[in-house]
């Protein structure tokens, strides 16, 4: 596995924290996507993962409202259509019969959003249904039937600064019209499924150590609006990989940890930045190359 050329890196310094930061998606790029780091594997390992939590997790990573099923049917069937058409992959009518069956197909975690008043410019949104495997330190339990703003809760000032637009946005969404968002993390474990923070224990360490235990996290997050619910497809494909394979290109992680340092003191504790920015120091200074 080569990693990806430096012009191929997400755009990382171009994503501030509370920002929605919005470009138009083309329906050949939406779903089943390549991974943000070029890791071919990743599909495969995602795909695996997937079938077992559905097996043997079922109840933590999947949820319909009573509500969202009319949504969850449409939402399943518009999938099934753009995966056959856009992707070659045909899903047998009888079982396109919920979001597992579809997600369980592609890499992206899936999630409805309902309009609480259907055609209203005063709606709000809440989480009616999801097939969510590859979670970022949320349950899905915990968010089902809230809305925007509540779902958002534990990030710092999202309510007064970046609520309104998101709803205006889901308000104002063009049925059929795609678009997508970049979102970034950093984590000390090789996990998809990170329902729960873990912290580590911090000691001195050397730099191909920390490469091996800090992981960047980019999610490529997508939105597309029903015609008759009206509700919005939430498409999320994870990205996940360690410091150690950007050695021979170092400017990725060393953009990220420009970004860490533009956040507030708010945001540097809610993405758990603690842990990680001296691994992320100690790692970089060695392998960035050194100006003169």
């Amino acid at each position: 596995m080569n990693p990806p050329e430096k012009s191929s890196f997400p755009p990382v310094h171009k994503l501030p924290a509370l920002n929605l930061g919005l470009q138009p998606c083309a329906p050949s790029d939406w779903l089943d996507a390549p991974d943000a780091f070029g890791d071919d594997l990743m599909r495969t390992r995602q795909l695996a993962e997937k079938k077992h939590l559905i097996a043997e997790q079922k109840s933590k990573i999947y949820a319909c409202l009573p509500v969202a099923q009319a949504a969850e049917k449409e939402a399943t069937a518009a999938l099934a259509e753009h995966l056959h058409i856009y992707n070659q992959l045909s899903l047998p009518s009888q079982k396109i019969d919920s979001l597992l069956s579809v997600s369980g197909q592609i890499p992206e975690d899936i999630l409805i959003m309902l309009p609480t008043e259907k055609g209203s410019p005063n709606t709000d949104w809440i989480l009616g249904a999801a097939c969510l495997c590859f979670p970022s330190h949320w349950r899905l339990q915990d968010k089902m039937g809230k809305s925007i703003t509540a779902i958002h809760s534990p990030v710092p000032d999202f309510a007064e600064v970046l609520a309104g637009p998101v709803i205006r946005f889901f308000t104002n969404m063009q049925i059929r019209r795609l678009s997508q968002r970049l979102n970034w993390s950093v984590q000390t474990e090789d996990k998809l499924h990170t329902p729960h923070h873990t912290p580590i224990k911090f000691t001195m360490r050397k730099a191909n150590d920390w490469g091996n235990i800090i992981h960047i996290r980019i999610e490529r997050q997508c939105f597309f609006k029903l015609p008759v619910t009206e509700a919005i497809i939430f498409s999320i494909r994870t990205s996940l990989a360690p410091l150690n394979k950007f050695q021979e290109t170092p400017e990725f992680p060393h953009a990220v940890l420009q970004q860490t340092e533009k956040l507030s003191e708010a945001f540097y504790s809610y993405k758990n930045l603690s842990s990680t920015e001296e691994g992320l120091r100690i790692w970089i200074d060695k392998y960035m190359p050194q100006t003169t």
